[in-house]
């Protein structure tokens, strides 16, 4: 989408990137939110638990904060209110969207890999469950 606004495509480019985008951002949290109700632990089971529902929460309360901003930055595109030169509304939304996706690489691999489970359990075996 910002690729082709620079190149003054104001017709296709940026209306399908953004759309796109907003609907990965939605389906990121309906999938966040259903693995919310599955879980077989909550945040009051352990440290894990609250570790897992503070730092994914606070990640899923970012996603939607991106969203909806991306949903109004695709609101000013449908308004004719970005050029090619003036779009810094566009392009602070697209920095604060990179950065939670940033984050969320840190935490998929802090939450789901180390402390829940593959590295772990990697460790755990290569040390024959002496990990002490």
């Amino acid at each position: 989408a910002h690729k082709s606004m620079r190149l003054k495509d104001y017709d296709v480019g940026p209306f399908i990137g953004l759309f796109m985008t907003i609907l990965c951002g939605a389906v990121f949290f309906l999938v966040q939110v259903r693995e919310y109700y599955w879980n077989s632990y909550s945040i009051a089971d352990s440290v894990y638990g609250s570790v897992f529902y503070l730092l994914t929460g606070f990640h899923g309360g970012h996603v939607v904060v991106g969203t909806v901003w991306l949903m109004v930055s695709l609101a000013r595109l449908w308004r004719g209110e970005f050029s090619s030169q003036r779009h810094f509304g566009f392009e602070a939304c697209i920095w604060y969207w990179h950065f939670v996706d940033v984050v969320w690489v840190s935490l998929w691999f802090v939450v789901y890999v180390w402390f829940g489970g593959w590295l772990y359990m990697w460790w755990f075996k290569m040390w024959d469950g002496d990990i002490y």
